[in-house]
């Protein structure tokens, strides 16, 4: 029996929008980050969206959800908590996950309730946020969720996603 061209065609689409070869240019498989052409009010904005910083470096990882990069995506903040920060559930690749909220309100909160007893316990800094961000660490030390990946930030780009993260309402 011949294959149908129309068949033909319906299944080579569809084996092209999961290798993610057919998503318009700029924008990932989401939809949601786009990666270049952008303009991006900061390079912590930039980064969120992209995991690329304002000088093109790609921000690496290890770890995080099988998702990974497959099907020709590529993993940055926004893949999981989304365009607001917020989070929530979500799929990728087969996979349910729970995303935290990651606003600044929200991280503050985390650290009241991770805190690690001191008087600042509600203080969310730079240093909280890196021990979650790049040792994947509450701020008493438990492990945070095995997706959340282990990213190999800069201080500056670091410093510059905080800032950014704060500006989310």
């Amino acid at each position: 029996m011949k294959p149908k061209p129309v068949l033909l065609i319906i299944l080579g689409g569809m084996f092209v929008m999961a290798c993610g070869i057919s998503w318009p240019a700029g924008m990932s498989p989401r939809g949601m980050s786009p990666v270049s052409n952008w303009n991006y009010a900061s390079n912590g904005e930039q980064i969120y969206f992209t995991a690329v910083n304002d000088k093109g470096d790609y921000i690496s990882y290890t770890g995080g959800p099988a998702y990974g990069g497959m099907m020709g995506g590529q993993l940055a903040c926004v893949s999981c908590h989304g365009i607001d920060g917020r989070g929530g559930l979500h799929w990728m690749h087969m996979q349910q996950m729970d995303a935290p909220d990651i606003r600044y309100a929200a991280l503050a909160s985390e650290a009241d309730e991770h805190g690690s007893g001191d008087t600042h316990a509600g203080e969310y800094d730079l240093e909280t946020f890196r021990q979650a961000v790049v040792l994947g660490q509450h701020p008493d030390g438990e492990s945070l969720d095995r997706d959340m990946p282990r990213w190999t930030f800069n201080e500056d780009d670091l410093a510059d996603l905080f800032e950014y993260l704060k500006t989310l309402p």
